[in-house]
């Protein structure tokens, strides 16, 4: 703990704009008050006390708030690992922020806060404030720390695994390099991840793994594809069905529906999509499409309509994209050599390449393929198949 409070209170001096000097006057020497705050100096309590009350800040230490705080701690890491922590779990470390902050569980509050902020438009705070803190994490706080700077890109993996390759680790790794595109590296891992988890008992990631390598091979185009894709996520049915995880079991006949309808098996995509219970943006977009393929234009539209009452307020912008690109080629029946098609088409390629899956790109890649035979661009056609073969 005392290392801890040592940059506890090196950052609280520095936001006071104190001097080492000024702080420690008639408490201790600078060169003292230095190694304290680097973790170097077991210092006394007496010394800590004088020093933080020069700060005018407390710091818990009462042993009743220190043992809650070490159990909801606890659980709270057991929820994120097994993808069941809710921003509601976090209330109590919300509403209590100054006593969780001014303890020795102020790195595990500000790493578990971190979770929830960035997503439904807020600001996540910069890792960077917690970089001098590094030296007196724990291997926990310094797992979650460094998990956080993988998915930002400012680390490896590879770094992270080095430190604790666990299931939960494993599967998120498998998940990044498939979102890139990066098939065979996203697959070693995620089998690593799925192999673990049942050693470790953890079902939630046995589930994310299995669900993830059916999305890794409906992302591919290799002979077997088809058969893997649907070998793991008949898998991830069972496991989901005996947790009862309803909605990741609408995922996977989703998933298979599109990725059906990628591959021309339209009737197995209309099979799909008439057992799934999603009723989201993705959904209406990719059945409309299915019926396009089927002839069946005012159905399609119909299925367009209702996908655009789906869109909630914050809805990404590319999403309006994908059904404009729909539309327009139900309602124009030369829409192949139309430059407006082209260029709205390309636009939402370029967008949905620059924030989300690589396969989501990909899905788009036969209609600007057919365009580009009218125009025969084969070139471009040639460099498209070469980008995007999986």
């Amino acid at each position: 703990m005392k290392p801890l409070i040592g940059a506890f209170i090196r950052r609280e001096r520095l936001k006071q704009n104190l001097s080492q000097e000024g702080l420690c006057k008639g408490i201790c020497v600078v060169s003292y008050l230095s190694k304290i705050e680097h973790g170097q100096a077991d210092a006394g309590d007496e010394i800590l006390t004088a020093l933080l009350g020069r700060l005018g800040i407390p710091y818990e230490t009462g042993e009743a708030f220190l043992q809650h705080a070490d159990a909801l701690i606890g659980r709270l890491y057991e929820k994120f690992y097994s993808y069941n922590l809710k921003e509601e779990d976090l209330e109590e470390i919300q509403r209590e922020s100054s006593r969780y902050l001014s303890s020795a569980y102020m790195l595990d509050a500000m790493l578990l806060l971190r979770y929830f902020q960035g997503k439904g438009g807020r600001e996540a705070q910069p890792l960077g404030e917690l970089q001098e803190f590094v030296p007196c994490m724990t291997k926990r706080q310094y797992g979650l720390y460094l998990y956080y700077l993988c998915w930002e890109g400012k680390e490896p993996f590879d770094k992270l695994l080095k430190l604790e390759a666990n299931g939960f680790f494993l599967t998120q790794a498998g998940i990044w390099h498939w979102m890139r595109g990066e098939y065979a590296q996203a697959i070693e891992l995620l089998s690593r991840g799925y192999s673990v988890a049942s050693q470790e008992g953890s079902i939630p990631n046995m589930l994310e793994a299995k669900v993830a390598l059916g999305n890794c091979y409906s992302s591919m185009d290799g002979a077997g594809s088809q058969e893997m894709m649907m070998g793991h996520y008949k898998v991830a049915e069972r496991i989901a069905q005996a947790m009862g995880a309803e909605d990741f079991i609408q995922d996977i006949y989703y998933n298979i529906a599109a990725t059906s309808l990628e591959w021309g098996q339209i009737n197995r995509a209309e099979e799909y999509f008439q057992k799934c219970a999603r009723r989201d943006v993705l959904y209406y977009h990719k059945y409309a499409i299915c019926k396009e393929k089927q002839g069946r234009k005012e159905e399609a539209l119909g299925l367009i309509r209702q996908g655009r009452e789906a869109f909630s307020p914050g809805a990404d912008p590319v999403f309006g994209e994908m059904y404009e690109v729909v539309e327009y080629r139900l309602c124009h029946e030369g829409y192949q050599k139309d430059p407006e098609y082209e260029r709205i088409l390309r636009t939402c390629m370029k967008h949905l390449g620059e924030r989300f899956p690589k396969s989501y790109q990909k899905f788009h890649v036969p209609f600007l393929i057919e365009l580009l035979e009218q125009q025969r661009k084969y070139k471009e056609i040639c460099e498209l198949m070469r980008e995007f073969s999986g």
